[in-house]
């Protein structure tokens, strides 16, 4: 399994009489608000000298200010730093990037963008919109749930990603699977990895509360049986954290935790 070590963030659920709008009040508030604090932005449009400065295809520019650190990324590696504004303009210091290996484009994506936010763009936010302006560039960006709102429980089919064990994540091995449903009469369910089944589930505190937990009983080996006893240690905890970001539910019990992609 490949690991990286994970940037986690867990909110409270809506009470149990939202389950089919969960979170969705959340995201609005957000989008609404008129601070840059606790927000991650998109971009929706790069130029230089008034032209279109294309991105690598299937990238686009991502900040995240939280508190006074700005995390960054161009499609490769994640950056990040401290930040402030002065003057109309951001001010980005001490500034770190992973090493992942990625392609000569986007590696050269992401040092366009450390030497762009270091060069103390002017900066500019109007609701939802921010706009980051460095000598003939300028990016405009959006309100992340806006461009990429938070997915709803009911609907879509999750499918697993990665597991969290600690402070490590690990990738789903090729091959291998796992889903779950969340269905609107308050039943959900699962393929473990090996076995299927379901059960009830409602949103309670903090999370969701899993209980009535049916399984078939194949016997599972190698990989599969990894994933199944991941997913399963986590699903019968019964009442776990959850979060919906963007289309990514994080589900976590304890130390371990189960990321899904709504598909």
């Amino acid at each position: 399994m490949n690991t990286r070590q994970p940037t986690r963030s867990f909110t409270r659920f809506a009470t149990a009489a939202a389950l089919i709008t969960i979170l969705a009040t959340a995201g609005c508030a957000a989008a609404a608000a008129t601070s840059i604090g606790e927000r991650e932005f998109l971009s929706v449009n790069v130029t230089d000298g008034g032209a279109p400065r294309p991105l690598v295809p299937d990238t686009r520019i991502r900040l995240n200010f939280s508190g006074t650190n700005l995390g960054a990324s161009a499609g490769c590696n994640s950056i990040g730093g401290t930040y402030r504004i002065e003057g109309g303009r951001l001010v980005f210091e001490g500034g770190g990037m992973t090493e992942m290996g990625c392609d000569p484009q986007r590696h050269a994506q992401d040092d366009w963008l450390v030497e762009f936010l270091a060069s103390k763009p002017a900066i500019r936010l109007n609701g939802t919109d921010l706009t980051l302006e460095g000598g003939s560039v300028v990016v405009s960006l959006r309100d992340r749930t806006v461009v990429e709102p938070d997915a709803n429980i009911v609907g879509p089919t999750w499918t697993l990603v990665s597991i969290i064990q600690g402070d490590a994540v690990s990738s789903v091995p090729q091959g291998q699977s796992a889903t779950l449903n969340f269905l609107a009469d308050s039943r959900f369910e699962l393929f473990a990895g090996c076995n299927r089944g379901g059960g009830t589930w409602k949103a309670v505190g903090g999370g969701i509360q899993f209980s009535e937990i049916m399984l078939t009983k194949m016997a599972c080996d190698g990989p599969s049986a990894t994933i199944e006893g991941a997913v399963l240690g986590v699903i019968e905890a019964g009442s776990v954290s959850a979060d919906i970001t963007s289309n990514i539910l994080t589900l976590q019990a304890g130390a371990n935790g189960l990321q899904f992609e709504a598909k």
